[in-house]
């Protein structure tokens, strides 16, 4: 069974583990701790963002557009689960040397890792993971603001480096 852990707002481990099932409920969520979860932005030679459409089948923001990630697993670091939810999510195995900081936020229950990386993914050789997603695409960045998002904290700090 998966489980994770626990940070602090800064992102720091703090040993207090909860289940994958314990973890979909934020008021298993002591205060003053968060859930880590990462997300991983694709970048084209044009400038384009590789997005996913959720299942519209998901518990948490169904048909929903958003970009590869997940929640960090125990023993994982955020980076580390960025390039595992990728090749999970979308079959892209990615290097994560090339992966950069884009931005780090936290919420009331969550603190949010995100990165990002230039590379021309070839969406026909795309292996999606059926149970959660049901489209992939890109999309330039003046359209973002106007799809049905799960989030989109990292697009300020996305603006400032294309």
């Amino acid at each position: 069974m998966e489980k994770h852990e626990l940070v602090d707002k800064n992102g720091n481990k703090t040993g207090k583990i909860l289940t994958h099932i314990e973890a979909r409920d934020p008021n298993n969520i002591p205060n003053g701790y968060y859930i880590s979860v990462v997300g991983v932005v694709i970048i084209n030679e044009n400038n384009e963002v590789l997005l996913q459409k959720r299942s519209r089948f998901k518990r948490a923001n169904p048909s929903k557009w958003g970009i590869c990630g997940g929640k960090v697993d125990l023993g994982e670091n955020p980076i580390d689960a960025g390039v595992r939810e990728t090749l999970e999510e979308i079959g892209i195995h990615l290097d994560k040397k090339e992966l950069n900081l884009l931005s780090i936020n936290t919420n009331e229950k969550a603190h949010f890792t995100v990165y990002y990386i230039r590379k021309n993914v070839d969406i026909n050789e795309c292996k999606l993971q059926e149970e959660e997603l049901e489209e992939i695409r890109y999309f330039k960045i003046e359209e973002l603001e106007n799809l049905d998002n799960e989030g989109f904290e990292w697009l300020d700090d996305l603006k400032k480096i294309i």
